[in-house]
C-alpha cells in the first residue's frame, strides 16, 4: 500500500526540491561560462546535468497520489490543464513582454517582431518554449503524468511489478529515443515533432517508478541518524564523481556532449542510470541530513513558480553576466564554484518577492488551482 503523507516526509522533499531547483538556477548559469569555452564549466556542467532533471523526476513519483490513475479521463485531463498546461501558457503569455523592451538570447528569433513572435509560439506549442526556456519542464512531467495515468493501473499490484515496469520502460524510451532521434532543432525536428514529450517521458516513466517505490517502502519517510545518512552520501557522491565523465555517448543533441533531457540525449544506456539514481540518492540523503529551515522549504514548495521564473536569468541576466566573468574573474575551478554559487543565492533572493506576488495574487495559475485568490476563484 501507498505510505502516508506524513508532515515530515512533506517538509524533506521540499528540502529535495529546493536543493533540485537550486542546481537547475547554477546548471543555466554555468552553462554560459561552459559555451565561453571555460573547461571548469563544462566539467561541472556535465556533472551537474548527469542528474538534475532525472532528480525532479523522481520526486515527482515519490509525492504521485496512486489514487488519481483511478479517475475518469476528463477529471484528469481537466486537474493537469489547470495545474501544468495553464501555469505554461501564464509565463509564456508574461515572458512574451520583456522582449520588448530588453535585448536576450533567443536561439535566432528576432524579437520584438512579428515573424519573431510568431516562430516562437509555435516552438512554445511543440515543446521549445522560446520565450521562457526553462518551463519546458512542464510539458515534459505533463507526458510522464499521462503515462502514468495510462500505464501504472496495470503495475500497481505489487512492488515487483513497479521495479520490473520501470526497467522496462527506460529501457524501450532510450532505445526509441537513440533509434528515432525524435526531437532535435539541430536536425530541424521541432515543430510537429513534439507532443508533451512522450517519447521522452516513456524513458523516463521508469525513474518516475522509482520514486514511487521509494516512497512505497517508506524510504527516508522517517528521520534517519546522520550515521547512516551521511556514509550514503558520500557513497552516492563518489558513485557520481568517478562515473560522470565515463558517460561519453552515444548522444543525439550533439551540440553539447553530455547529458540534455530537453533533446532526449542520454548517453550511455547504463552509464547513464547509474549516475543519475546515484546522484538523486545524493541529493535525497543531503536532504533527509539538512535543517528544515522555512525559506528552503517555503522555496522547494514553489518550484514550478521559480522554475519559471529562471527564464529571466536564463534570456537577459546569466549571459552578460557570464561574458563578464569570464573577462575578469580567475577561471579556477574555486573561482567559478564561487560565482555560481554567488549567482545561484543572488537569483533566488531575487524571485522570493515574486514567487509571493504570484501565490498572494493569482495562486490559480501558478500550479495551485484549488486556492482562491483576490482576482481569481478556485478552478477546480
Amino acid at each position: 500500500m501507498s505510505a502516508p503523507l506524513t508532515t515530515n516526509r512533506i517538509l524533506f522533499i521540499d528540502i529535495a526540491r529546493f536543493y533540485a531547483i537550486a542546481l537547475v538556477f547554477y546548471g543555466h548559469f554555468i552553462e554560459e561560462l561552459m559555451l565561453l569555452e571555460n573547461p571548469v564549466a563544462a566539467s561541472q556542467y556535465k556533472f551537474i546535468y548527469a542528474f538534475h532533471m532525472v532528480l525532479f523526476i523522481v520526486l515527482a513519483g515519490y509525492v504521485a497520489k496512486e489514487g488519481d490513475v483511478d479517475w475518469d479521463v476528463r477529471t484528469f485531463l481537466k486537474h493537469r490543464f489547470f495545474s501544468r498546461l495553464l501555469p505554461y501558457i501564464f509565463f509564456t503569455l508574461l515572458m512574451m513582454i520583456p522582449p520588448v523592451f530588453l535585448d536576450g538570447k533567443f536561439f535566432g528569433l528576432e524579437l520584438p517582431s512579428f515573424d519573431g513572435y510568431a516562430t516562437g509560439l509555435v516552438n512554445t506549442a511543440f515543446g521549445l518554449p522560446s520565450f521562457c526556456i526553462p518551463s519546458w519542464f512542464l510539458m515534459l512531467i505533463i507526458g510522464v503524468e499521462l503515462v502514468h495515468y495510462a500505464a501504472f493501473r496495470y503495475v500497481r499490484k505489487s512492488d515487483g511489478r513497479i521495479l520490473t515496469a520501470a526497467v522496462v520502460f527506460y529501457a524501450v524510451g532510450y532505445l526509441l529515443n537513440l533509434k528515432l532521434d525524435i526531437f532535435n532543432p539541430l536536425k530541424g525536428r521541432t515543430v510537429g515533432w513534439n507532443y508533451f514529450f512522450i517519447h521522452e517521458a516513456i524513458t523516463l516513466y521508469g525513474f518516475y517508478l522509482v520514486g514511487i517505490y521509494l516512497r512505497r517502502r517508506q524510504i527516508f519517510l522517517d528521520r534517519l541518524s546522520v550515521k547512516i545518512l551521511l556514509p550514503g552520501a558520500v557513497v552516492s557522491f563518489l558513485i557520481v564523481l568517478l562515473t560522470y565523465q565515463l558517460n561519453t555517448g552515444p548522444f543525439t543533441f550533439h551540440l553539447y556532449n553530455d547529458v540534455v533531457i530537453l533533446f532526449a540525449s542520454h548517453g550511455h544506456m547504463l552509464l547513464f542510470p547509474l549516475t543519475a539514481i546515484a546522484g538523486c540518492a545524493l541529493v535525497l540523503l543531503i536532504a533527509g541530513m539538512t535543517r528544515r529551515q522555512k525559506t528552503m522549504v517555503w522555496l522547494g514548495q514553489n518550484t514550478l513558480i521559480l522554475m519559471c521564473l529562471n527564464g529571466i536569468f536564463y534570456h537577459y541576466i546569466n549571459p552578460p553576466v557570464s561574458k563578464w566573468v569570464m573577462a575578469n574573474l580567475p577561471h579556477s575551478a574555486l573561482s567559478i564554484f564561487g560565482v555560481g554559487c554567488a549567482m545561484t543565492a543572488a537569483s533566488l533572493a531575487l524571485c522570493i518577492p515574486f514567487v509571493w506576488m504570484f501565490n498572494r495574487l493569482v495562486p490559480q495559475l501558478v500550479g495551485k488551482p484549488k486556492r482562491k485568490g483576490p482576482l481569481v476563484g478556485s478552478l477546480i
